[in-house]
């Protein structure tokens, strides 16, 4: 929660309104007084699948490019100013970065605010757009986590349920729950689990992977997703400290940032496409590492 004086909270149409008005960074005159606009200049990545979208206490901007400048109305002197930035990211087609900050101000500074790089400290919050897996690269998924009648399949990001569904209907798996933020899919998926009659099989959530805990997956003996190297490198602490050792778990495609999967297997799809798929068991030793190349925003 934070805390805006209430001097603050009394300019904030006025700043915000700045904020947004003079998308060049100029202000108007300020009065003949002390007061003083306060200049906050934001970083962005670059080579960006689309600019960035930025925004000043949920009110859009309007200007563009990799380096922008803001400037406040007048302020009053001695006063400290809080507002909350938020900037969209899309890196690629697919994933949607959400990454905030507050910014604290006084009448008169010129501050930089650098949202080109995660802050270990400050989780960003990820959205990966759902693309269909095809039914023999779900399979394939099965067999590389050797899922059999006695498993406890996860699905985080889930989608359709495809990887969920195949695991019960070829592969016996005793239990699976798919997990989803997006509830349009969660009803999609709960249609099909519905419809395929393996409900009394299959638990379909609504949450947020990035929130969960022993409580929501601690029970898993195979999980497997599809969601970007942004998404699995915030993924990998929380399954670290909440699966069990020897929990089998399938990325189709995307690494966990410098965690070497065990296994790494290739395969043409009966549509003619290559696939990758990796495999990693949870050995309980795992320790917090630095992470290479493929932590990074992906390209």
């Amino acid at each position: 929660m934070r805390t805006i004086s209430v001097s603050a909270r009394l300019c904030a149409v006025a700043v915000l309104l700045s904020f947004v008005s003079f998308a060049n960074g100029q202000a108007k005159d300020a009065p003949a007084t002390d007061k003083k606009p306060a200049t906050i200049k934001i970083l962005l990545p670059d080579n960006l699948y689309k600019p960035a979208e930025v925004r000043i206490e949920g009110v859009p901007t309007k200007q563009s490019g990799s380096e922008r400048s803001f400037v406040t109305p007048a302020l009053e002197p001695g006063k400290t100013y809080t507002y909350k930035i938020e900037a969209t990211i899309e890196p690629n087609n697919y994933t949607k970065i959400i990454r905030t900050r507050e910014i604290t101000f006084k009448s008169g500074e010129e501050l930089t605010l650098d949202l080109r790089k995660k802050d270990g400290k400050i989780v960003d919050d990820v959205r990966i757009r759902w693309v269909p897996t095809p039914d023999d690269v779900a399979e394939e998924m099965c067999k590389l986590a050797k899922v059999t009648k006695d498993d406890v399949v996860y699905d985080l990001g889930c989608g359709d349920a495809i990887l969920i569904r195949t695991a019960v209907k070829k592969f016996d798996a005793k239990k699976a729950v798919g997990v989803d933020i997006d509830p349009k899919k969660v009803a999609e998926a709960t249609m099909k689990v519905d419809e395929e009659k393996l409900k009394d099989k299959i638990t379909i959530r609504e949450g947020n992977a990035l929130k969960a805990d022993k409580k929501d997956i601690g029970d898993a003996t195979v999980l497997m997703t599809y969601m970007g190297n942004e998404l699995n490198s915030q993924l990998r602490p929380i399954l670290w400290a909440n699966l069990k050792p020897g929990t089998r778990i399938v990325s189709h495609r995307f690494n966990f940032g410098d965690w070497k999967p065990e296994k790494t297997v290739v395969f043409k799809g009966a549509d003619g496409d290559e696939y990758t798929l990796h495999v990693w068991t949870v050995t309980g030793k795992e320790t917090e590492g630095k992470y290479d190349k493929s932590d990074k925003d992906p390209e």
